[in-house]
């Protein structure tokens, strides 16, 4: 990963399951070379769910660079000032590569950090390529050969029905007329959900649902209350 790095003119890369890293696991990919403010801040903090390139990771369907993210994900004042901090860092620009593993949590190889941003597109497929083969060759290392598929929370239908609907931007009056149910059901559902994925609010609640397998993209695109 290294030399990898250094040979596409980045500084620092990641490769890292999309889980709680604040301590070790025999069961997650963990690799990388960040600066300590931005380790702190995704891993120590908790607040990984909430990056805006972890969860471009879920709209993108191959390597993207940081600055096409707006095309992938709506950014809000958190996200800009992730930024701000990843720039002082020295993460001008990035590469981020997901990984998708049916059975298995999210994860992604990045490649950040370079004095040629406006070179970094000519190393899209090469990340690409490498960033695919080095999470799997580390997966097998972490794992070994037999696949272990790690026990994901569950939600059952009702509140999985809460949880799509508040994805799709309900409010919890507009989810209990949707399905039926009184304002207080639903906002004991989406709470019970939260605290099965550790959750702090809804986007995080959602994205943690995607990511965890328990609701595809698909639901959740926009449609008006019925």
């Amino acid at each position: 990963m290294e030399s990898v790095t250094r040979a596409m003119d980045f500084r620092h890369y990641a490769l890292i399951h999309h889980d709680d890293l604040r301590e070790a696991r025999t069961d997650r990919v963990d690799l990388k070379d960040y600066p300590a403010a931005i380790t702190e801040r995704l891993i120590g903090q908790h607040r990984y769910r909430r990056d805006p390139v972890i969860r471009g990771c879920i709209f993108a369907d191959s390597a993207f660079l940081w600055s096409d993210l707006p095309r992938l994900i709506e950014l809000d004042r958190q996200d800009l000032a992730s930024f701000e901090l990843g720039a002082r860092e020295g993460l001008n620009e990035g590469i981020t590569v997901p990984y998708v593993r049916l059975g298995d949590r999210m994860g992604s190889c990045t490649f950040a950090g370079t004095h040629q941003p406006e070179r970094a597109h000519r190393y899209l497929g090469a990340s690409q390529m490498i960033g695919i083969f080095a999470f799997q060759a580390a997966r097998r290392l972490v794992l070994g050969q037999a696949p272990i598929v790690p026990a994901l929370p569950g939600l059952h239908p009702r509140p999985r029905d809460c949880v799509i609907l508040a994805g799709r931007g309900y409010s919890n009056k507009e989810i209990a007329r949707a399905l039926a149910l009184t304002p207080r059901t639903v906002d004991g559902y989406l709470t019970e959900a939260r605290r099965i994925f550790d959750a702090h609010d809804r986007t995080e609640l959602v994205v943690s649902a995607v990511l965890a397998g328990e609701i595809g993209l698909d639901e959740l695109r926009p449609r008006q209350p019925e």
